[in-house]
C-alpha cells in the first residue's frame, strides 16, 4: 500500500511534496543564476560620474588629518564625487565611500579644489583622498 493519503493520491505527480521540493531547488537556482548573470546595475548617477577627473585639477587641496583618526590610529581611502562648473569651481560635493571620520573633511578639502574650466558645460567625477598615518620611527 502506499504511504499516500487519499488527497495526495488525487493530486497530479508534479504537485507532491516531492515534485514541491524540485521545484523550489529549480527556483532556486534560477534566482542565483540571475544574480550571477545579470549586467552591473548603474549608481544613482551617471556612469560619468565615476570617472577619476584628478587629472583636470589646476589647484589640488589636501585635508587635513582628523585629531580623532590620529588618536585611534584610523587609516582609509575616501572617494568624493564632485561636479565642476563652467568657470572650474566645484559646484557640488558629495561623499561617495570611505569611512565617516574622514568625511567633513573630504568634502570641505574636495570644494576648494579648481579644475581646467569644462567650456560651457559641467564637468562630473570623482577624486580620491588617502589617510596613511606616518609610522613613528
Amino acid at each position: 500500500m502506499d504511504d499516500l493519503s487519499s488527497s495526495q493520491r488525487n493530486m497530479p505527480a508534479r504537485l507532491t511534496r516531492r515534485g514541491y521540493a524540485r521545484t523550489a531547488c529549480l527556483l532556486a537556482v534560477l534566482a542565483l543564476a540571475g544574480q550571477w548573470f545579470a549586467p552591473p546595475r548603474a549608481s544613482a548617477g551617471s556612469a560619468n560620474d565615476e570617472v577619476n577627473i584628478e587629472k583636470y585639477a589646476i589647484r589640488r587641496v589636501k585635508p587635513p588629518y582628523p585629531p580623532n583618526a590620529v588618536t585611534y590610529r584610523i587609516e582609509g581611502a575616501v572617494t568624493v564625487r564632485v561636479t565642476v562648473a563652467p568657470n572650474g569651481t566645484v559646484s557640488e560635493a558629495e561623499f561617495v565611500r570611505g569611512q565617516t571620520v574622514f568625511r567633513n573633511v573630504s568634502l570641505d578639502a574636495a570644494k576648494r579644489w579648481v579644475f581646467k574650466s569644462p567650456g560651457n558645460e559641467s564637468l562630473k567625477g570623482v577624486i580620491h583622498f588617502v589617510f596613511k598615518l606616518e609610522d613613528d620611527k
